[in-house]
């Protein structure tokens, strides 16, 4: 597990996009990150783990026609 220090105006939404290029990821970071979980923007700088990215679930289901093949 890596470790970022947010600063001060980061948001989790951003900090997913930041550390795993995708939004989607913020749930990975709160679990990994309960002592500031609560913390909407962050004021001062704060250590944060970042687990590493889980791997994505890719079911054709869940695909567009066009891309399933």
């Amino acid at each position: 597990m890596k470790q970022y220090m947010a600063v001060q105006g980061d948001v989790w939404d951003y900090l997913s996009w930041k550390l795993y290029q995708d939004e989607g990821f913020i749930h990975t970071l709160l679990e990994a990150n309960p002592a500031v979980r609560r913390i909407v923007r962050f004021e001062a700088p704060a250590l944060i783990n970042v687990p590493d990215r889980p791997q994505a679930k890719v079911s054709s289901a869940n695909l567009p026609p066009w891309k399933k093949v």
